[in-house]
């Protein structure tokens, strides 16, 4: 029977071993990624999703290696957390924050993250997310543009991003419309959502050549 998913994992110059090696992981990420999927639809009703790809402008890439990519991607997620931190901090003092003070960071419910590289493992770091955020954000396409903004704030310049909700209709022969407002009973959006989880946001090509074994290129991230 023809696997499917063997585009996701499998490369013709890897040893026998080196190819088990990929499926496992693959099979790993993706496991890790649909259940974090289902567990974000069984804490809340429905979301805003975002495919937003953050990336390093063609001038500075070659300043900028897996460890760099690696330190900016830790901001980015450490910003994350603190703004809600300190969105519990002001409902502990009895002054929630107002609808202006709010940013994007504060309606991140989570999300799924891959970092890879292209070329040969060396060319173009960037870092994949798929984002759960507040319902409320009537506009998803905007939030993803405000994401990619705090994004290029945290490079001091040099990161830039692309909008994949600007163009969800390029996705649909791949696996559907799988970005903007996703109700936990849509069972087509969410098929399409777990297509992108569970297959190209769980590959495992396109490593970066600077990775060892500590270095994580798939995660999840739980904020509120």
């Amino acid at each position: 029977m023809y696997d499917c998913t063997k585009k996701y994992w499998f490369d013709k110059s890897d040893d026998t071993y080196t190819q088990r090696r990929k499926k496992q992981r693959f099979l790993r990420n993706q496991r890790t990624g649909l259940n974090f999927e289902e567990d974000m639809f069984e804490l809340r009703k429905s979301c805003q999703i975002l495919f937003p790809t953050l990336i390093i402008k063609e001038l500075f890439r070659n300043d900028v290696g897996f460890r760099t990519m690696q330190k900016l991607r830790d901001i980015l997620f450490q910003r994350i957390k603190d703004a809600h931190a300190y969105e519990r901090k002001r409902r502990r003092m009895g002054r929630p924050l107002e609808e202006h003070e709010r940013t994007i960071f504060h309606d991140v419910y989570g999300f799924v993250w891959r970092q890879e590289c292209g070329g040969d493992g060396d060319e173009n770091p960037h870092l994949h997310l798929v984002v759960f955020i507040r319902a409320s954000r009537r506009n998803h396409r905007m939030a993803c543009d405000e994401l990619g903004m705090a994004w290029q704030r945290i490079t001091s310049g040099w990161g830039d991003f692309h909008n994949g909700n600007r163009y969800a209709h390029s996705y649909r022969n791949k696996w559907g419309v799988a970005v903007g407002y996703v109700h936990r009973n849509d069972d087509e959006k969410r098929g399409a959502l777990q297509k992108l989880i569970g297959l190209y946001m769980s590959k495992v090509n396109q490593m970066p050549v600077e990775r060892d074994e500590d270095g994580k290129l798939f995660g999840t991230r739980y904020f509120g």
